[in-house]
């Protein structure tokens, strides 16, 4: 902001001295060189601040993140909300699953981990049934190991 205010003031210092300047000359001639030599000081005496504005200019990029670095963000939260819809759709499918053999679980989590080549794999599958699905323990092992290929922890609340 000062480099702004350096330039008003030396546009307005230049505007006095060649108003001040212009009033002591009456002769028609040297009138208009006189104008002419003020117009260039004037032009000067604006583009001297303004060009040391620009030269000192720093925008200030230290604080920001690199490329690589917002690249590794965005890929990281891709990831994590790839991860996420994946455990969404599995514990709804196991939940369909088991209402569509009668069972009404209460509850369905799914762990998931990543392997070390980017791949996605089931760790561990909890079922939450009430006591009087526990009869159905079996069944329910059973229908998640074969669509699932793991088989669940079953909690009965």
């Amino acid at each position: 902001m000062s480099g702004l205010y350096t330039v008003v003031f030396a546009a307005c210092a230049a505007s006095v001295i060649c108003s001040l300047l212009s009033g002591f000359v009456t002769d028609g001639s040297l009138k208009r060189v006189l104008n002419l030599v003020m117009g260039a000081f004037l032009v000067c005496s604006m583009m001297i601040p303004v060009s040391k504005a620009v030269m000192e200019f720093r925008p200030e990029t230290d604080g920001l993140s690199s490329y690589e670095e917002l690249t590794a963000t965005a890929d990281g939260a891709v990831g994590a909300e790839v991860v996420a819809r994946t455990r969404e759709n599995l514990e709804n499918t196991l939940t369909a699953l088991l209402e569509q053999n009668g069972v009404a679980p209460r509850g369905c989590e799914i762990i998931l981990a990543e392997t070390e080549n980017q791949s996605i794999i089931i760790s561990r599958i909890s079922i939450y049934i009430d006591r009087n699905d526990s009869p159905r323990t079996e069944l329910i092992a059973e229908l998640t190991k074969q669509h699932f290929g793991i088989v669940p922890r079953v909690v009965t609340e």
